[in-house]
């Protein structure tokens, strides 16, 4: 039996607030960087002879907008995580999480939080490269393996949703 009430929960509104703000930030820095990206390579040459004059290699520009590039991909990244969060928790609130769409969700995000690690990889390898290639640089470039994690356990969520999902229907088609 599907629920239509609204559920009134302070820390539901709470989080769904903090993730709307993070679905927000993600959103200003994908557009941030998308605006940078091409000012860095019109003015390639410039920044160039800046960064050759302090010290750096001549190549450091490209590996610089190679950074900011993978930057953004992260940032859309996490703007979609967030999203799918956001609407799940609306579901919540809703009174009826368990709907097909949340499993999809569930699995995007996992897919998504997979991509995020892979990406993080190229953008740590730039970094290092930045650190070694100035010493003025401090760039922290960790891949932590608990993003793998989070996309194993998202995975089997969305499979939790999906059974819990069809077995509600299927009781009810019995009822």
């Amino acid at each position: 039996i599907a629920m239509s009430l609204k559920i009134s929960d302070p820390l539901l509104s709470t989080v769904r607030l903090a993730i709307g703000f993070f679905v927000s930030v993600f959103a200003i820095a994908a557009g941030a960087l998308a605006i940078g990206l091409p000012v860095l390579l019109a003015a390639h040459s410039r920044i160039t002879a800046e960064l050759v004059e302090r010290g750096m290699p001549p190549t450091s520009t490209m590996v610089i907008a190679g950074a900011m590039a993978l930057a953004g991909v992260l940032m859309v990244l996490g703007f979609l995580f967030f999203r799918h969060l956001y609407r799940i928790i609306g579901t919540v609130g809703e009174g009826d999480p368990f709907v097909p769409v949340n499993a999809v969700r569930l699995r995007d995000m996992a897919w998504i939080s997979l991509a995020t690690h892979l990406v993080a990889v190229p953008l740590a390898i730039l970094g290092r490269w930045l650190e070694s290639a100035s010493e003025h640089a401090q760039v922290r470039a960790d891949i932590p393996a608990s993003g793998l994690l989070l996309a194993l356990i998202l995975f089997i969520l969305a499979r939790v949703f999906r059974e819990g999902t069809r077995m509600r229907d299927e009781l009810e088609g019995t009822v």
